[in-house]
């Protein structure tokens, strides 16, 4: 093994740069472990495609595309908005900890990425009259002022080198001795720490503790969640709407629909969703045939496509992203046949909707349209609800409680039954909630990080006295 370091972290995401750089701040040395990304964002040894089936009846078959994200300094906040929202209190009902633990944290993530409402367009301002026109209480969604936290890392204590981490390795009674990994040239190193913190995507990293034999129970992998995200998009004759002329950060929403916040008796379903109205972004030919699923035959003809480019200026949309409840049938486990550039099963993963799940959104997606309505749309529709188990909001899979029987790591992510390793983001999260993560998974790191702080400031003094 390589000269040990005091902790690895693995991947530079949103939680890996923030507990990097608190670690650091700490006095504490860090090594962060950071894989390149090949052209499509993803890393061959880090994050191959993986395989995907709806339920264990199925052969799995490999997927088109590696999944949504990045495996780049800063992770997947580079391909938010970057939106930055706290989570609803009631998220946190089924966690061992309350949003007023994390109300610090939030804090501090909100002054750190100067969180804060974009400029009103004349979209957001359209859909902000709107709303009041029906009775809800719109608010400008939060956002930090960038999406690039490399800053972070500018210290003398953090060391990045370029690798993938493929095992986290153990001694005999099953705490973390280090960590194997291979460098952006192939070759194979072994690196001994006391502390690992994965903190990488959810399926990349559930697929790596499943590599390095961490199953908690069988516990590892099980419940996978994800927001389903869909839209629904109004018409509005005539009129250029301007969505493209801010970033897709600029956005109104309501609350009204998420959560416990209205009356679920005889619905179905539980949970909601925040809703809101964003601006768009480019208008590319990806952006035209997704906005164009859905659209009934008798408004845009043979060629929905074109239809769409040629009235895309006067297209408002809705988004909604719905909670989703953990199942155990939706999983991650490790592929039997399928194997990655350097020989490692890749991800497989078993997901699929429930009734509760298509309830929800036939509900939310009425009330998207009534908004849309309101605020002068002619014609609106929508794409059916697909399962998206490769989509940027993935949750569930490491799951976080009190009581190891049910969970796989405490509150601040330190596995029960692995000493030395820790796991920051979502896939510690016990639902998803209806908004974006990111804040959260910012606030848990920071949390996370101050605690393995202050443990090893504790063992400092036993460990100088052997």
């Amino acid at each position: 093994m390589t000269e040990a370091t005091p902790v690895v972290v693995v991947g530079l995401g949103p939680a890996g740069v923030i507990v990097s750089r608190v670690l650091a701040g700490a006095g504490i040395p860090v090594l962060a472990l950071q894989p390149q990304p090949e052209p499509a964002h993803r890393s061959p040894t880090a994050s191959p495609p993986p395989t995907v089936r709806r339920s264990p009846a199925e052969t799995a078959a490999p997927a088109r595309a590696p999944h949504q994200g990045a495996d780049r300094l800063g992770g997947s906040k580079h391909l938010a908005a970057p939106q930055s929202y706290r989570l609803d209190p009631g998220a946190f009902d089924s966690w061992p900890l309350s949003i007023d633990e994390l109300d610090g944290y939030y804090r501090r993530v909100e002054r750190a990425f100067r969180v804060a409402p974009r400029p009103e367009t004349a979209w957001t301002a359209r859909m902000h009259a709107a709303a009041l026109s029906i009775g809800h209480a719109p608010f400008a969604a939060p956002a930090a002022a960038s999406g690039d936290t490399s800053a972070l890392l500018r210290h003398p204590g953090i060391t990045v080198v370029d690798a993938t981490v493929t095992r986290v390795i153990r001694d005999s009674s099953g705490a973390v001795t280090g960590v194997e990994s291979i460098d952006a040239s192939g070759q194979r190193h072994r690196t001994a720490c006391r502390t690992v913190v994965v903190a990488g995507g959810v399926i990349a990293g559930i697929r790596l503790l499943l590599l390095s034999g961490i199953t908690g129970g069988g516990l590892v992998g099980s419940g996978l969640m994800s927001h389903n995200a869909f839209t629904v998009n109004g018409l509005f004759p005539g009129v250029d709407l301007g969505r493209d002329r801010a970033g897709a950060a600029s956005a109104v929403a309501i609350s009204e629909f998420e959560g416990d916040r209205f009356d679920h008796a005889g619905l179905g379903f539980t949970g909601g969703s925040v809703l809101q109205a964003a601006m768009t972004g480019p208008r590319t030919a990806a952006w035209r045939e997704a906005c164009a699923t859905g659209l009934p035959s008798a408004t845009a003809g043979d060629d929905p496509v074109a239809w769409i480019r040629r009235h895309e200026s006067s297209i408002g949309t809705v988004w909604a992203q719905p909670d989703q409840l953990a199942r155990p049938e939706n999983r991650v486990d490790l592929d039997p046949t399928h194997r990655d550039v350097a020989g490692d099963p890749v991800a497989r993963v078993t997901f699929d909707l429930a009734d509760d799940d298509r309830l929800r959104w036939r509900f939310l997606a009425d009330r998207m349209r009534r908004w849309l309505e309101a605020a002068g749309a002619g014609t609106t529709w929508a794409a059916p609800i697909e399962p998206q188990p490769l989509g940027t909001h993935l949750y569930g899979g490491v799951p976080m409680g009190a009581d190891p029987a049910t969970s796989v790591v405490d509150s601040f992510g330190r596995a029960h039954d692995t000493p030395g390793l820790v796991v920051v983001g979502s896939s510690t999260f016990p639902s998803t909630g209806g908004r974006g993560p990111v804040e959260t998974i910012e606030a848990l790191a920071w949390r996370t990080a101050e605690r393995l702080a202050r443990d090893a400031r504790r063992a400092a003094p036993s460990a100088r006295s052997r």
